[in-house]
């Protein structure tokens, strides 16, 4: 059952049943809401019998559960420039590493998304949704405090300046949906990058002489 094979809407590639149940999960959620989503609903989206919602989920939440989980992991993969932060000496490589990472950031979290919209409405209902809601922004946070560490030339782990203006910028990007306006618009690459990168230049020199 868990390889059954038909023309697929999820994504080029997956034509699995399993697929088409979280697509059409994933757009219902979205239009109707959780609560008024039924699976019986869900399965004719998808083109299944009900029972098989049941095979690969145990129950509608875990269904959700699962659409939020395939978002975040890519979001995650593509949270970060793909090429590495300029280690250079001097501020203008930080400067230009925080510019880059605040533009990039702004092209992910920037656009609308259905499994944003779906974790929206869901936060205040239902705290499991919440709770992967509160994980991913950890997550996203970890990965922005390491890149602006490396950009700052700091060994190790993330000092707590690093944290808190990756916590700072994940936040401002994913935010911009909601006002309806660009980041870049909202707030300036260039700008930006100089309050960032002269808040973290002290930690950095004085690091950069033990």
């Amino acid at each position: 059952m868990g390889g059954e094979q038909a023309p697929g809407e999820r994504a080029p590639g997956d034509r699995t049943a399993r697929g088409r149940i979280l697509a059409a999960a994933e757009r219902l959620f979205a239009e109707r809401g959780f609560d008024h989503s039924s699976t019986a609903l869900i399965a004719a989206e998808a083109r299944v019998p009900q029972g098989l919602i049941f095979y690969h989920f145990k129950t509608k939440m875990e269904l959700l559960l699962a659409v939020v989980r395939e978002d975040q992991a890519t979001l995650l993969d593509g949270l970060l420039p793909a090429a590495a932060p300029d280690a250079g000496p001097g501020d203008q490589g930080l400067r230009q590493a925080v510019a880059e990472l605040w533009q990039h950031l702004s092209a992910v979290l920037g656009e609308p998304s259905p499994v944003r919209k779906i974790i929206i409405q869901e936060l205040a209902a239902h705290p499991e949704i919440r709770l992967r809601a509160l994980e991913l922004h950890e997550q996203m946070s970890a990965l922005v405090a390491r890149y602006l560490a490396q950009a700052s030339q700091h060994p190790g782990d993330p000092l707590p300046e690093h944290e808190a203006a990756a916590r700072l910028l994940t936040i401002a990007a994913g935010m911009a949906p909601l006002l309806g306006e660009p980041s870049l618009s909202l707030i300036p690459p260039g700008a930006l990058a100089r309050l960032i990168s002269d808040g973290l230049q002290p930690r950095r020199t004085a690091g950069a002489g033990r």
